[in-house]
Order: structure tokens, then sequence, then C-alpha cells
């Protein structure tokens, strides 16, 4: 991904991908206010037809309970998502903190490994393990989270 990314911003597509992005936005917009429009008109469609049906006030009353019930069930949603990526978000930041002190603790003792002509060949390893696992990362096309 980040090599596609530097080949976009040195062959100076990136100006083409931003237009493409913006126009896809307004697209995407118009649509959505559209969308919103047929939908007003099927929830008008369906009132009037209870109504022909059912007394007018309690159409009315089913209809106002019925959204009232959908805004509860968005914000419960919302909360339990929100709630979820807080504990992602969480995992995350701790598995930051544990890379950091794992590479502290690589560089505190890196001088002890590096004492003598095998330390340096000891060490030499698992930096090339390193590099290769990076190498395969990058061009696999797939993130570790897959």
């Amino acid at each position: 991904m980040l090599a596609t990314l530097i080949q976009t911003l040195v062959t100076g597509e990136a100006k083409g991908a931003a237009r493409r992005v913006q126009r896809a936005l307004i697209d995407y917009t118009i649509a959505g206010v559209f969308l919103a429009i047929g939908l007003g008109f099927l929830i008008a469609a369906g009132y009037i037809y209870a109504t022909r049906h059912y007394d007018p006030l309690y159409v009315a009353l089913g209809f106002g309970g019925g959204f009232i019930l959908l805004a509860v069930i968005a914000v419960l949603v919302h909360r339990i998502s929100s709630g979820m990526q807080a504990r992602r978000r969480a995992e995350e930041e701790r598995a930051a903190q544990f890379r950091s002190v794992a590479v502290a603790a690589a560089v505190a003792t890196l001088p002890t490994l590096l004492k003598g002509r095998a330390g340096i060949l000891g060490a030499l390893g698992p930096l090339a393990a390193m590099a290769a696992y990076a190498i395969y990362k990058e061009n696999s096309g797939r993130d570790d989270d897959e």
C-alpha cells in the first residue's frame, strides 16, 4: 500500500485521485438526498394508506411510536459499537506500549550481544529474519490482521 501511494505521488496522479474522490463524494451525497426524499414519500404513502383503514389518531400514535423505537435502537447500536471501538483502541494502545518496551529492552541488551565476533553474527540472524518478514509483508498484499 505504501509503495502504491509513493508511486502515485511520484507520477503526479495525486491531484487526479483527489478529484475522483471529490466527485464520488458529491455523487453519493446527491444519491443520499434523493434516497431520503424517496423514503419520505414512502412513509407518507404508508401513513395515508393506514389512515384510510384505521383511525387517524391511532395511526399517528403508531407511526410516532415506531419512529421513537427506531431512534432508541439507533442510540443503542451506537453505544454498543462505540464501546467495542474503545476496547479495540485500548488493546492497540497496550500492544504499542508493549512494542516500545520490547524495543527498549532490545536496544538495552544490544551492546551485550555485540561483544565479540559471535555476538555480531548472533545479532545478524534476527535482523535478517525481521527484514525478510518485512519484505514478505510488503509483497503479500495482506495485513497481519487478516
